[in-house]
């Protein structure tokens, strides 16, 4: 199966990804020798560009271990204040179940995908 991910000007505040009260599951900001900024969450990452504290998403790739926490906890809060587009699809551990997120300018809305 052909996994498609689809990003059309996706930005959101930075401080959106800090508002958990579980500290411990804020993502860690790493920064390249081009200035670009991924964060990244136990195996997840998230990488763009940063300016005036708008977070100017290039990729996302949320996978392995806590990617359920951090997705439904942080990335998933944090995406309803977004602008832009994202479709993905997401494959849960041993294929239990496919769905796909559509966030458009902070709306999120989850469908199942039957094969």
């Amino acid at each position: 199966m052909e996994n498609k991910k689809k990003l059309v000007n996706l930005t959101i505040p930075l401080e959106s990804f800090f508002k958990s009260g579980r500290t411990d599951f804020h993502p860690e900001k790493e920064f390249d020798e081009n200035g670009m900024l991924t964060l990244v969450f136990c195996e997840s990452e998230i990488t763009g560009n940063l300016k005036d504290g708008t977070f100017y998403i290039s990729d996302i790739d949320i996978s392995g271990e806590g990617s359920g926490y951090d997705m439904n906890e942080v990335i998933e809060p944090a995406l309803k204040d977004s602008t832009g587009e994202l479709i993905a699809s997401r494959v849960w551990e041993g294929g239990d179940s496919i769905n796909q997120i559509i966030v458009k300018d902070g709306k999120v809305e989850w469908r199942d995908i039957e094969i």
